[in-house]
């Protein structure tokens, strides 16, 4: 019996495709998660979670009225900026001496990255190092398409590349073949989810499996709710911010 075969028996399954609605909401999955996952693990499952709370975070402090359930922040933490971790401490004290960047949230998407991948190397996660390094080297390689289409220069807009290493351009082709960002939008997500299967591993009992899981459900419920700030308010085939009608 694998470590964690009682945990992926009380998450639920999966839905079969994006915009199917998930058995639990998301945020109860992330309770179930964090309440039975061993001790020794549950830094890797809040760090996957703060992802959620740097898109919160950024949502919040550009006087956008979203929040998503179900990361590590509240909404009165975020926006009286309490317990929050060190390396969005890190990126408001970069604000306060000014951060060198044509969007400014790209210095806190850093850092997160950063630390995560960190984290995934210290306590040798395996899914965390394989999908971090995928998912950046996707955001980079969407960049580098968009700074081509507006002429503007890539290097002031990629983000951890030392990190984001994989070579994309197979997806990317595929891209230019989508009618439309959100058909756009749902081939990057669809292709997320073959990354994540390749990720977590043939344990399905496994903390890579159950990471997996959180994130997979992520995505799964953003399609349910099509009124998120990436499928309405966003001119841009990636979240982070990059070219966004915010900043230009």
């Amino acid at each position: 019996m694998g470590k964690y075969f009682f945990l992926a028996s009380a998450l639920p399954a999966m839905p079969v495709s994006l915009g199917d609605q998930l058995s639990l909401p998301f945020s109860d999955i992330a309770r179930i998660v964090l309440r039975n996952i061993e001790p020794q693990d549950l830094p890797l499952a809040k760090a996957l979670l703060m992802k959620i709370d740097i898109s919160n975070f950024e949502a919040i402090h550009q006087d956008r009225d979203v929040f998503i359930d179900g990361g590590m922040l509240t909404r009165d933490e975020i926006e009286h900026k309490q317990n929050l971790p060190l390396f969005i401490q890190s990126f408001l004290d970069e604000k306060e001496r000014g951060v060198h960047r044509p969007y400014l949230f790209d210095a806190l998407w850093e850092r997160y990255y950063e630390y995560v991948y960190s984290l995934g190397q210290e306590m040798e996660c395996r899914f965390l190092i394989d999908y971090i390094s995928w998912d950046i080297s996707l955001r980079n390689h969407l960049v580098m398409v968009r700074a081509k289409e507006s002429t503007r220069e890539e290097d002031n807009y990629t983000l951890a590349s030392h990190i984001g290493t994989h070579d994309l351009s197979a997806v990317l082709a595929q891209l230019r073949n989508q009618r439309g960002p959100l058909l756009a939008e749902r081939m990057l997500d669809e292709e997320r989810l073959r990354q994540l299967f390749h990720c977590e591993g043939s344990d399905p009992f496994s903390v890579d499996a159950i990471l997996s899981t959180i994130e997979k459900a992520r995505i799964f419920e953003r399609w349910e709710k099509m009124n998120l700030p990436f499928m309405t308010d966003a001119t841009i085939l990636f979240k982070g911010g990059v070219f966004d009608k915010h900043n230009g």
